[in-house]
């Protein structure tokens, strides 16, 4: 099942172009000036109010992973009560509309896995049979056909290949 793209972090903010990583590990580029140049035609002038600088640029990630501007509000209806909430924009749309600038690069792990294992004379069978996994598991995971957990991975690594397996946070 595929997840729909949602906004993880807001990397930078320029005059109407917000640049965003996505939970598809993706950078990309959002450009406002076409959904102006829309809301300007459909006269929502509500909407149009981003068009001031001063407002654009207090956009945050809101708890739905979309963009929202606390500063900027919207009233809507709630149980029959009129209520007021943050501006926020559709997160299909802003994906839709976005620039795919990059992919966030990978952590290389069965790469990693592979040059140990061949350095160490093993084959993909004698790790799984050590490490308590199969030889098709270690083969997914060299190949990048499967994800692993650290715990997993630090199994693999300690009686696999009886190697010690570190991980660094910079």
């Amino acid at each position: 099942m595929n997840k729909l793209p949602r906004i993880t972090k807001i990397v930078s903010i320029e005059p109407y172009k917000i640049t965003v990583i996505w939970t598809t590990a993706e950078i990309r580029v959002i450009d406002f000036e076409p959904f102006f140049q829309q809301w300007n035609k459909n006269a929502n002038e509500h909407l149009l109010a981003l068009k001031d600088w001063e407002v654009f640029k207090h956009v945050a990630v809101s708890e739905s992973k979309t963009l929202e501007w606390l500063n900027h509000t919207s009233v809507v209806n709630f149980r029959n009560k009129r209520i007021e909430v943050p501006t926020s924009l559709d997160p299909d749309m802003l994906y839709e509309q976005s620039l795919f600038i990059k992919n966030i690069d990978t952590i290389p792990v069965g790469v990693m896995l592979k040059e140990a294992r061949e350095k160490a004379g093993l084959s993909q069978a004698e790790v799984a049979l050590s490490a308590g996994t199969t030889r098709n598991y270690i083969s997914r995971i060299e190949n990048g056909k499967s994800d692993i957990q650290l715990e997993t991975l630090h199994k693999i690594v300690a009686l696999g290949l009886g190697k010690e397996l570190k991980v660094e946070v910079v």
